[in-house]
Formats: C-alpha cells, sequence, structure tokens
C-alpha cells in the first residue's frame, strides 16, 4: 500500500485504530518531514498530552515537547543512569532514536509504571511507533526476580544445614537433598534427584520406609523415627528421622530431616559397633511452658478394657515395627495376641487355628500391608479391624475396646448384594448411603462409618445404590465410580433425575485416581465433590463437616 499511502485515508485511519486496539496500545505515523499522519486515541492514556497534539499535522518536536511539559518526559530505561535533560536536549534524542531504522526501550514514568517504545522507520520515510503499557509484565518480572532471590536463598540454607534433608513428589522420587543428605547417603546429588527410593535403598529398607512415606502423605500426620543405622561405607550411626508432608492437595510432598544423635546415645569404644551410653535419666528435663499462661492440655484418656473377657487377637502387619507395637499395644490391654507379616502366613495361621479347635476372636489388619489380607479374614468369617499402620500408637487401644464392645444385636449384617448397619432396624432411615463393590473396600468404610458413629448401608452396585436411596432415606452418598451393572456416573444421574428440590442429597464421588477427565465427569453427572482412595476417617470427617454440617463425633453423642 506504498507504506500506508492510500486513496482513502479514512480507511486507514480506521484499519489503525482497530489495529492499536487489538494490541491494547497507542500507534502514531509520522512522515519523512517529521509530521503526525495518524495517532490512535489510546495514546491519551498511555503519554499526558492534550488530545490536540494528536491531529495529523502535527510536528513530532511539538508532539514530544508537549509530553515533556506534561510531566511524563521519560526516564531511563533500567539498565542505564538517570539523566536530567533540557527540554530541548530531551526531544532532540527522542527524534534521533525515532529516525533509527529500528529501536526498541522501556522507560520508567514514575515509580510503579513501565511503558514501551517499538519504532520502525519505513523505506519510503514514513515512520511507526508503538506505545504499549507494561506495568504488569515488569510487575510480574521483579516478582519472578525476588521469588528467585527467595529460591536461591533456600536452597543456601538448606544446603549449609548441619543435617541431611530431603524431598519427594507424590509419586515418591526424590526432587530435592541438600549436601549433608547426599553425603549421609554416600551418592551425588544427581544420582539421587529424579530416582526413587527402589534405587537408593537396599529392598528391604525401601519396602518399611515406602509404606511409612505413604502414610505420611496419604494422612498428613508427622513420623518420627530413631534408627541405627549402617551407612554405605559400614559405619554406624543414631539417627532421629522427621517426616512431614508440605504442600497443597494434588501436590503434596515429602519432607524428611534426620539429625545424627550418635554422640549423645551412643559409643563403640569396644570397636565392635553403636551401644547405648545415655539412658533417658540422664537427659536434662527442660520445660518451655510459660507460667504466667495457662493453657489447657488435652488429658489422654486410654480406654477401659477391665470388664472385656481374654480374647485372642491377631496382627497382620508386613511392617515389624508395626507388629511390635500393635502386640505391646494389645498385651497391655490383656489380650492373647500373635502376629502375621503376609497373606500367605495368615492364611497358615488360621487353617492351623481352625484345626486346633481355637477360635480367633479378632484380626488387625494393617491397611497399608498386603491387601489380601482382609479378603482371608472375611473368608474364614473372623471379625476383622482395619487400621492404619502408621496410626497404630493413637488408635488401636481404642478402637479394639469399641469393637469387643460393640453388642452383638449390632454386628454388621451382609447378604449377596448389601451390607447394612443401622441401630433401629432395617426399615430405619440411614445417615450414609456407600455405593462400593470392592469388598476389601466395604470393610474399610465399615470400620471407619462404625468408629465415627454414623448408621450407614453399603451397596455392592449401582442399581442396588439407587433402591437403597429410595428406601432407606440417606443423608449423604459416597459413589464409587467404577460400579457392575449401573456404573457410578449413571446411578448418580438416575438419582438427580428421581429426586426433587425438597429431598436432594449431596453425593460424593470416591476416586481411585486423580484424573481430571474422571473428575469432570463426576461434577457432569451431579456429584457435589470428590475425594479419593485410600480413604481415611480424616478425609470422610471433612465431607461429614462440609455437607452434614456437624462433626462426625458430635453425630451421636
Amino acid at each position: 500500500m506504498n507504506d500506508l499511502a492510500s486513496a482513502d485515508a479514512n480507511i486507514q485511519a480506521v484499519m489503525l485504530e482497530v489495529i492499536s486496539e487489538g494490541i491494547s496500545g497507542g500507534v502514531f505515523v509520522y512522515d519523512k518531514n517529521d509530521l503526525i499522519v495518524f495517532a490512535s486515541q489510546q495514546l491519551l492514556t498511555l503519554l499526558p498530552v492534550p488530545k490536540t497534539f494528536l491531529t495529523p499535522g502535527t510536528r513530532l518536536r511539538d508532539f514530544l515537547g508537549a509530553v515533556y511539559d506534561g510531566g511524563g518526559r521519560f526516564l531511563t530505561d533500567a539498565s542505564g543512569p538517570r539523566r536530567m535533560l533540557s527540554r530541548e536536549d530531551w526531544v532532540a534524542e527522542q527524534i534521533a532514536t525515532l529516525w533509527k531504522e529500528r529501536a526498541e526501550s522501556q522507560e520508567r514514568r514514575g515509580t510503579d509504571r513501565w511503558v514501551s517504545f517499538t519504532k520502525r522507520r519505513l523505506s519510503s520515510g514514513y515512520g511507526v511507533c508503538v506505545v504499549r503499557d507494561i506495568s504488569d509484565h515488569k510487575k510480574r518480572e521483579e516478582q519472578w526476580r525476588a521469588d528467585m532471590e527467595r529460591v536461591q536463598i533456600t536452597e543456601e540454607v538448606l544446603d549449609n544445614l548441619p543435617f541431611p534433608i530431603t524431598v519427594k513428589d507424590s509419586s515418591l522420587t526424590f526432587v530435592a537433598v541438600n549436601k549433608m543428605a547426599a553425603s549421609f547417603l554416600d551418592l551425588p546429588p544427581e544420582a539421587i534427584l529424579g530416582h526413587k527410593g527402589s534405587d537408593v535403598h537396599p529392598p528391604q529398607v525401601e519396602q518399611r520406609l515406602d509404606r511409612i512415606n505413604r502414610g505420611v502423605l496419604d494422612l498428613g500426620e508427622p513420623q518420627q523415627m530413631s534408627e541405627l543405622v549402617t551407612r554405605p561405607d559400614g559405619s554406624q550411626v543414631v539417627i532421629i528421622a522427621n517426616k512431614y508432608r508440605i504442600g497443597k492437595p494434588g501436590r503434596y510432598y515429602l519432607v524428611t530431616a534426620m539429625e545424627d544423635i550418635t554422640g549423645l546415645v551412643a559409643t563403640d569404644e569396644d570397636g565392635d559397633g553403636v551401644r547405648p551410653r545415655m539412658s533417658r535419666g540422664g537427659l536434662i528435663a527442660t520445660s518451655l511452658a510459660r507460667q504466667e499462661r495457662d493453657v489447657p492440655g488435652k488429658a489422654a484418656i486410654a480406654p477401659d478394657t477391665s470388664s472385656l473377657p481374654r480374647r485372642k487377637v491377631l496382627v497382620a502387619s508386613s511392617d515389624p515395627r508395626t507388629g511390635a507395637e500393635a502386640l505391646e499395644i494389645l498385651a497391655d490391654l490383656g489380650f492373647d495376641t500373635s502376629s502375621v507379616s503376609d497373606g500367605e502366613e495368615l492364611e497358615l495361621f488360621l487353617q492351623l487355628a481352625e484345626e486346633a479347635g481355637i477360635a480367633i476372636d479378632l484380626v488387625v489388619v494393617d491397611t497399608l500391608a498386603d491387601k489380601a489380607c482382609l479378603e482371608i479374614v472375611q473368608r474364614h468369617r473372623i471379625p476383622a479391624l482395619a487400621i492404619n499402620g502408621v496410626r497404630v500408637k493413637r488408635d488401636l487401644a481404642a478402637a479394639v475396646a469399641r469393637q469387643f464392645s460393640q453388642p452383638a444385636a449390632n454386628e454388621t449384617a451382609r447378604d449377596e448384594d448389601t451390607l447394612v448397619a443401622s441401630q433401629a432396624g432395617e426399615s430405619a432411615g440411614i445417615d450414609i448411603l456407600v455405593a462400593e463393590d470392592n469388598e476389601v473396600n466395604q470393610i474399610v468404610f465399615s470400620q471407619i462409618l462404625e468408629g465415627l458413629g454414623y448408621r450407614y448401608a453399603i451397596a455392592a452396585d449401582g442399581e442396588e445404590a439407587v433402591r437403597l436411596w429410595q428406601e432407606r432415606s440417606p443423608r449423604l452418598i459416597l459413589m464409587d465410580i467404577t460400579l457392575p451393572k449401573l456404573s457410578g456416573f449413571d446411578a448418580s444421574v438416575r438419582i438427580r433425575n428421581l429426586e426433587t428440590i425438597e429431598n436432594s442429597i449431596p453425593i460424593i464421588g470416591v476416586l481411585p485416581q486423580a484424573f481430571d477427565r474422571d473428575r469432570d465427569q463426576c461434577f457432569a453427572s451431579g456429584m457435589n465433590e470428590v475425594i479419593l482412595k485410600p480413604i481415611s476417617p480424616e478425609a470422610l470427617e471433612a465431607v461429614f463437616q462440609t455437607f452434614l454440617g456437624v462433626s462426625a463425633k458430635q453425630s451421636y453423642a
């Protein structure tokens, strides 16, 4: 178009205005005589000039002089020093840059505003200058620099800490290690980062740590372990390892901080390994409680099991430490106890007990261990208590006492399709309807809901879930999405189509994995929220608090 020379100047102006709006900036065009031939209206919001100076035919010198007089004279780019120029010198410098074939600059106006200038001189002598406000971009850039500085400082602090620290992502892959951690593991950082524990630790060690790590990630409860560790070079150290979860749902990280306390609690003076040197009585007792403030504490209440007959309880856990903790707690409660480490041992133990005429009253199954254990216990028709291994110390005693204290009339009844637990009989309403076809997961749901004091029913397929919703009027539905006969999605749609505004019920989708497509389909089918397996009491309590408006522990006080 001969460098903007066209038969229809009005069309040119309209097109340039549209372009100016499209790039969210101002545009002005000038000829070889330094006269403005076009200036967009957006310039008025970017430069402090009266509207009259945007009129075609205005000299560039007058336009730039108006910018200077309006207090909007440009400061230099951030990369250069500030200079104070006279009006004539400043205008001359700006015109010189407009005559360059290509010129770009970013200039600061005031304390928090930045403007960019992109200038092009065409072969015909016409020039084009695009003006844009880049304040937001500059702020983000400054924030990015500040964030990077904080990251560098954090990395420097972590690297110089005198104890090992490692960070794993939700897949338990190492994403960060400090220098002390690399030294402790006797590996270079590049041999650790991006690898899993199975690439760093011996198999038997990783199997135990994997269970603990997954428990911390799933439940969010910090764990502390004191261990005697034989390092790769053969030396022995006593460490305290603290594991805790950081981050947000969907982006959790596992942090492990290890402290070497060998010098405090052990010695190897005989040269044949680490031996204990200091007992608990040798520690200095220090209290940080402020005497001027009376802060009530939570008293630990031990469950009363004195009235219970001497029962036989079997513990199934693949983790020796969890098994030992459970046996110690059960022995203190007066139970006859034994333990097995996997499904094969459990099957053999129960068969031998049956042949000897010994009745096992309860099997405590670590839910983080072999999943086949729950199926084996169910097949032998023995009551089972599923409990998370990392919560044994906190929950086992109360859970066992509650299990044996329940009246026989309130035991869970099971038929081919449905498991129903209700204190008021089959015809009474219930609080929670669980749609779940996996028998192991059914037991887990049962244990949790019974412990929280809710009346519930469990449907083994989607059609049964719809029928029980109609018959039992639950207050909330936990809906697995992979159900036979009728999927969880289709069951939710059918319920939504049948219900009225008055009897609308919260439906919570239970997903095996956090795939976006599954989440979207849950909401599209009418579900109110989604939670992920494995299910924990904390996750269900949060759901009940949100959708039922009452804490689970207060439901049947």
